[in-house]
Order: structure tokens, then sequence, then C-alpha cells
């Protein structure tokens, strides 16, 4: 590394001005004064305002989506009359220093009068308190996919497994919190925007339309960004904020939030409980499930992702890749005084996989069926394709029964489970957790809408061929940490037949090509189709014009190892230099009505749902005496398509195990009765560390999708929605061996304790 890669943090501009923002202490209180004539007397402040100021300016950030019988909401800029959550904004200091605008924060005096809180679920549910008077019962949402009436099949039921189960607040945590700079030219009338988000094309959209301001006239701009995990990927209040003021004042103005700021006001995410049952034969198939899942959506939607992330998404694959023949669910997405939830890695997936496979397992314990055998007895298999499940989504394709095979060959199950036995004997616990899963990956407008969440979307991308023959791209899609620029540079060298430093990507900017983010496992599905198309409608043109040259058919010519050649003769060709050449300043070389630009912008949105799959297992070991979690080992077993760089393919799996040791075991958004977040440090909210995650063994299975093209599939989110599964199945495991359980999450210690309290036998050890 050397250390040269520039983020948001480290962009200097001549007289820039800072900001310092004022949050609400209360989760819900009306604001009857703010005296900020101190803080504007303040030495270096240059501008003070409140949301007063805001409000005439911009009406708040419009979050909805067009479903019957959602609620939208408005988040306010600044909040102008009532606060209704901790941390939310109600004034901005702007100054020479940040220093100086900080310090005049503490001078602004602000008299609140507090309301009642919604602080939970169950008091959003009973709507004795309203936590947002635009949301009437504090319900933004509620949805069924499948109504399906399963009263019988749970009757004749041999198994019933059902549990409710409490899934964590969490913050994504990105390494670099968030951050804007923005500066308004008068002269030109442009607005530059320096943001660290995932999504530069649609934050540019909402900013034109939530400042009234010419599109045309703005260019967002994206440098290095230090993590984003979905927390990036929403428009901010600050955002807007931060342009509003560039606009009024004429210089450059700079927001970079601090730790305790990201903790408290950027989305949280995975608030959800699942009260879950799954009905199950003698034979140990399932017959049917039901479940219904509410998620703590906080006091707004977030724009675009709404409350719907969580539950509403989630219930889309609750079945997974399961033969459930009928299923019944509800999701309620409902608002309290807190934080607005948004995307975080696996979105709402995380949570209804964990309470599904817990199920499993303890349907398994339960028949007298290993975890392996139980899952295998049910998952789709070749002979089922095209497979239905009840929410809809048509299954084609998929290595269910390969993965689960391929785990029990790593895991090893006989010889781990007397390894369990001896452990006991020595007052440890080891535990092993399953996940199998398939992945709605490569997230454009048919998957959106499968997923109740109706946005189109697409995106572009330009190849040109230079007149030396090298190769320029230029993409919308945003990197933050994923290696893109190196997937895409391969996808376009690949498809010239071209070494890799021939290859030239541009990005970071909306003066490139449109797109919707880099969102959902995107990235490489997009890549690939919007770099593949361009670069083959460079090609027609390149073929024609070889073709022309060497007297034969267009259909004969190929391209490899920096050669235009007679297909299988390589000798009866020419460098992609020469013809590059020949096409732009040679006129005599061309053929009739040739189009000499070897350039071409081509657009992609896959025609239908591109499914990765995979699974995860976990061996974890419990210390009755500390009641500390280790995981010791963990399994990956991935089918993404054609794996375009398989290191990065590696990378993304490995760093999203480490979020889902973190979201299971230590990570938790803790908030008292009055709503008042207690976590407020990284002392308090516990993230994972190297020595946390233990070394990953990982295998591959390859289903190219014939959606894409190269065969690709998305896989960024796999491991945050099926490996906290694994690791909390392992948990349970573990702790059944003293006929113990844990439903609400993390599997901190305490809760270990807990568990173990509970347990009738804390001695009593079933057969294996």
């Amino acid at each position: 590394m050397s250390g040269r890669a520039a983020y948001i943090a480290d962009l200097a501009f001549p007289d820039v001005l800072h900001v310092s923002i004022l949050r609400s202490p209360f989760a819900h209180a009306r604001i009857t004064a703010i005296d900020v004539s101190a803080a504007r007397a303040h030495g270096g402040v240059v501008q003070v305002w409140t949301g007063a100021d805001v409000l005439p300016r911009c009406g708040g950030v419009m979050a909805r989506m067009e479903l019957p019988g959602f609620v939208p909401t408005v988040q306010p800029i600044l909040a102008h009359d009532i606060v209704r959550f901790v941390g939310e904004a109600v004034a901005v200091v702007v100054a020479t220093s940040q220093a100086a605008a900080e310090d005049a924060l503490e001078l602004i005096d602000v008299d609140y009068d507090e309301l009642p809180v919604v602080a939970d679920i169950a008091s959003a549910v009973a709507a004795e308190v309203i936590a947002n008077e635009a949301v009437p019962a504090n319900l933004v949402y509620r949805g069924h996919r499948c109504q399906d009436d399963v009263d019988n099949d749970f009757a004749r039921a041999a198994c019933v497994a059902q549990g409710r189960f409490s899934n964590n607040r969490v913050s994504a945590t990105p390494m670099e919190p968030r951050g804007c700079i923005a500066s308004h030219e008068w002269t030109s009338g442009q607005l530059t925007v320096w943001s660290a988000t995932q999504m530069p094309s649609f934050l540019k959209t909402m900013l034109a339309i939530h400042l009234a301001f010419p599109e045309q006239r703005i260019e967002v701009i994206t440098p290095q960004v230090g993590g984003g995990f979905g927390q990036k990927a929403h428009v901010h209040p600050e955002e807007i904020l931060v342009c509003l003021l560039a606009i009024e004042l004429g210089r450059p103005i700079r927001w970079i939030e601090d730790r305790r700021e990201n903790l408290l006001s950027a989305t949280h995410a995975k608030h959800q409980i699942n009260e879950m049952a799954i009905a199950v034969d003698a034979d140990g198939r399932f017959l049917a499930m039901r479940n219904r899942s509410s998620t703590d959506g906080g006091a707004y939607n977030s724009l675009p992702w709404t409350h719907l992330v969580e539950s509403h998404v989630g219930a889309s694959t609750l079945t997974g890749p399961y033969r459930i023949a009928n299923f019944n669910d509800e999701s309620l997405s409902l608002v309290t005084n807190k934080c607005p939830i948004g995307a975080y890695r696996g979105v709402g997936w995380s949570a209804g996989h964990i309470a599904r496979e817990t199920l499993i397992d303890r349907a398994g314990r339960e028949l007298g069926l290993s975890p392996f055998e139980i899952r295998r007895r049910n998952l789709v298999d070749q002979s089922d394709y095209p497979f239905t499940t009840p929410t809809g989504l048509v299954i084609r394709e998929g290595t269910f029964v390969q993965t689960l095979d391929r785990l029990e060959q790593m895991v090893d199950y006989r010889s781990f489970r007397e390894r369990q036995t001896a452990a006991l004997a020595k007052g440890k616990l080891l535990g092993l957790g399953l996940c199998v899963f398939n992945e709605v990956s490569g997230v454009g407008t048919r998957a959106l809408s499968f997923l109740h969440t109706p946005v189109t979307t697409h995106d572009t991308a330009t190849v040109r061929v230079e007149p030396t023959g090298k190769i320029t791209v230029t993409t919308p899609l945003v990197a933050a940490g994923q290696g893109h620029l190196t997937t895409f540079a391969q996808v376009a060298a690949d498809a010239f037949g071209v070494p890799l430093d021939d290859v030239t990507v541009l990005a970071g900017t909306t003066r490139n090509a449109h797109g919707f983010g880099t969102v959902a496992s995107r990235g490489a599905v997009f890549g690939a189709g919007t770099i593949g198309r361009a670069a083959e409608a460079v090609k027609v043109k390149i073929r024609q014009l070889a073709a022309h040259l060497l007297q034969t058919g267009a259909e004969r010519i190929t391209l490899s190892e920096g050669r235009v050649h007679v297909t299988g003769s390589p000798e009866q060709g020419m460098p992609l230099a020469d013809l590059a050449g020949a096409a732009y300043f040679a006129d005599a070389t061309h053929p009739p009505e040739f189009d000499p630009a070897l350039e071409a912008t081509a657009a992609f949105d896959p025609a239908d749902v591109v499914l990765a799959n995979g699974g995860h297992a976990a061996i974890v070991e419990i210390d009755l005496e500390t009641c500390l979690v280790r995981v010791d080992q963990m399994f990956a077993v991935e089918d993404c398509g054609k794996m375009i760089n398989p290191m990065i393919v590696e990378g993304q799996i490995r760093g999203g195990i480490a979020q889902a040791i973190g979201m299971t075991l230590l990570e938790e958004l803790v908030h008292d009765g009055e709503g008042q977040l207690v976590t407020t440090t990284l002392m308090d909210y516990l993230l994972p560390t190297s020595v946390d995650v233990p070394d990953v063994q990982i295998a591959h299975l390859e289903t190219p999708s014939d959606l894409v093209p190269g065969g690709v599939k998305g896989m960024g989110e796999s491991a945050m929605i099926s490996a906290p599964a694994a690791i909390i199945g392992a948990v349970n495991d573990a702790l059944a061996l003293v006929g113990a359980s844990v439903e609400s999450f993390p599997a901190s210690p305490q809760r270990i304790f807990d568990a173990l309290q509970r347990a009738s036998k804390v001695d009593a050890v079933p057969a294996l």
C-alpha cells in the first residue's frame, strides 16, 4: 500500500468553510425556542442556521414507495418544530475552522418540551403513543407475500419448530464515516459535490429535485470510499444541507462526521423480530412455514430504501432454496423514536435466515436427523427446475445439494461430533451451524419488482478503443474497497483480447455514464453487462473493418493477444493498434458507409432475477465458565457463476464473514426506555478484530448465468445473508447439549449465561 489514496477528508480546498451540526439530546420533544445569537457572535463563525432558515429552501427528504397503503415520510434537513430521535439535526454552524464551529455549537441554547417516546416494537404496535404524527398507528406498511392456509399442515405435522427471534439493531460502521464537500461557482452556476457515496448518479438527481437546481449543472464526484456496506447508499439530509450552504455562501463547505455522529445519526440496520414456525412430517420433510416479522424502522423512511429494506424485503426469500409448499407471512414496518433504518449488507435477509435455519436444526434434533440430512431431504434439486417458491421466485438453476455435500466434506461431520463429545468433558461446548441460501443478486428492475420495492433501474458504460489501440472504459459504478476497477478492466481486456495494462477504467464522477449505484450485489453484474454490451458494439465495427482489410467475412474475425486476425490463423491479421489507427486516420481503408467511431455506450438491466447461491458452516466453542463464544472454524461454498477474479470473490466472502461474527456475537446499538442510545463509542459498540475471525475455508462452484454477459452473478451480500445464520446455529447447537438456546442477539456472554440459567437440566446431554 502506498498510502496515496485520497478520501473525502483528505481533499483540500482554498477558502473552505467547516460545518458542525447540533443534534437533539432527546428522542421525542417539541422545540419551543432556539437562541443562536451567542454562536453567531463567536469568532470565526460565518453562518448559523436553524430549521426555520432551511425550511423555505428545502422541505426535507421525501421517501416513499409506490405501494398501496405505504405511508411516506419527510425528514427535515434541520428539525424545525419537533425532534423525533436522539441525534436528529437541529442547527448548523459554519465557521472558518472545525474547532471554531464546534466551540460555537456549544453556545446555542435550545428549549425542548419532552414528548412521550416510542422506544421499541411493542410500543409501536400498541400505538398508545405516536412516534411521528405523519404515520398513523406507527405503521408505515403492512405487507403479505403469501397467505396460504397452513393450519392443516401444522395440525398434521410430526414436528413443529417455532420461536420468537429478536434480531439486534446494528450499524454498518464503515472505517471511513460519512462526509460531503460542496462548492458552488456562481459565475457558471455549477454545483460540484464531493461525497463518499455508493450512488453518485442517484444522489445527483435527488439533489436536483430537493434543491430545485438544474441537474445538468450538478457534478457529484466520489473519491476513494473507505467502506460503505449500504450505509452510504442513501441520500442523507447532511448532503443536502451542505449544498444549500455552498449555494448560499459561495464558498466550499466541508462536513466530515465523527464516530459518535455516525453511531447516532447514520442509518441503523437489521432490527427486526421474527415469530416463525415450520411444520415438518415424520420423514423430516417440510410441510409449511409461517412468519410474522416486525421492523423497528426508526422515525423516518430513508431514501431510497425506506423501512421496507428489512422485514418486507426479507419475506421474499424466507423459504430459501427449500421445497416448502405452503407459506403464510405478514411483515410490519413500524415507526419508533430512533435513527432511521436503512440498507446494510444482506439487508432484511439476515434476520429471517437466522430464524429459519435455527428452526431447521431444532426439527432435525427432534427427529433424530443430522443437520445435513434434514436439509438434504428438502433442498430444491436439479430435477425440480424450474421451481417456483411460494413468494413467486422462479429458481431455474442452482447447486444447493452440491453445496451441502461440499460443506459436509469440509466440516468432516462424523469427526466433529466426536470432538464435540470430548470437549464437553472438559467444560467446553462445541457447536455446528449451517445455512444454505440463494441470493437475489445484481439487483435491477425485475428483482426490485419481485422484492415488492418497485423501482426502475439501469446502468450504462462507455467503451472506446483509442487510436493507439488502448481501451478506455467509463462507468458510473464506484468502489468502496471491492476492487471494481480491476474487475471491470478484466472484463474489457477479455472482450478485446488485450493485456490488462492496456485498459483504463474511469469512474468516480457523474460526468461519466449514468447508473443506479454500487449496491445490492450489482457491481460485477452491471459492470459485466454494460461493459460487455458496449464492447460488443465496438467489436462489430472492428470486425467489419478487419474483414474488409483481410478480405474475409466478419464472422471469421477474432480478437486475441492484442491482435485482430482470421479465426484459427493468428498470422493473418494485424495488431489492434494498427487497425485502430486505420479507423481513425486512414479513410482509404474503410469499407463503404463505415462509421469510424470505435466507441459505444450501452445500458444493461437483467431480464430476470439473477440468483447466486451457496452455503456456510460454522463451528463455535462456548466456555461454560466465562460464557464467551469463540468462532473456531468457518466454511463457505459460493456459486456466483463465472468468477471474474477469484481473489476478489474470496475477499468479499472473508469480509462478510467478519461482519457476520460482529453482528451475531458482539455488535448491538442499545437504546434505553427513553430512546437514548447508550452505545455511542467503539468502547461500547464492539466490533470484531482479526483475533475474532478464524481462517475461512472456501470452495467454489460455477453455474454461469445466461442473463449476464460472461455468465457473471453477484455475491457481495452472500456472507451476510448466510453466515449469521450458521454462527447462531452453531451457538444453539452447542447450547442444546445442556438443554439451552438463545433467540435474542447478539449471543453475548450475558445472554449465554441467561440461557444456561433458564435451562431445565444443565447437565443433560442428548444422544448425538
